[in-house]
């Protein structure tokens, strides 16, 4: 088989799939038709912390790489022997 053939399997598979599945099992019972109250509540607020806190990772790891590249961007008549050009 193709690998082009290989791919066109895997989509019909995957579609099979999501379409076999009842729409009650793509909702967690926690976010599907519950009622509002303290546990609902607390899933809520785990969750925007978590969120938070990913995007709080991404922006320091995107920060360092930004610190990185201006870093390497020295100017040439400031290097010293130690940074010959390159």
């Amino acid at each position: 088989m193709s690998r082009r053939h290989i791919h066109v399997l895997r989509i019909v598979v995957m579609s099979a799939v999501w379409l076999c599945v009842p729409a009650t099992a793509l909702a967690c019972p926690v976010c599907f038709q519950v009622e509002d109250g303290p546990v609902v509540a607390g899933v809520r607020a785990g969750v925007g912390v978590l969120i938070g806190v990913t995007c709080a990772v991404l922006v320091g790891f995107g920060a360092f790489a930004v610190r990185l590249v201006r870093a390497e961007q020295v100017d040439p008549r400031t290097r010293g022997p130690e940074h010959p050009r390159t």
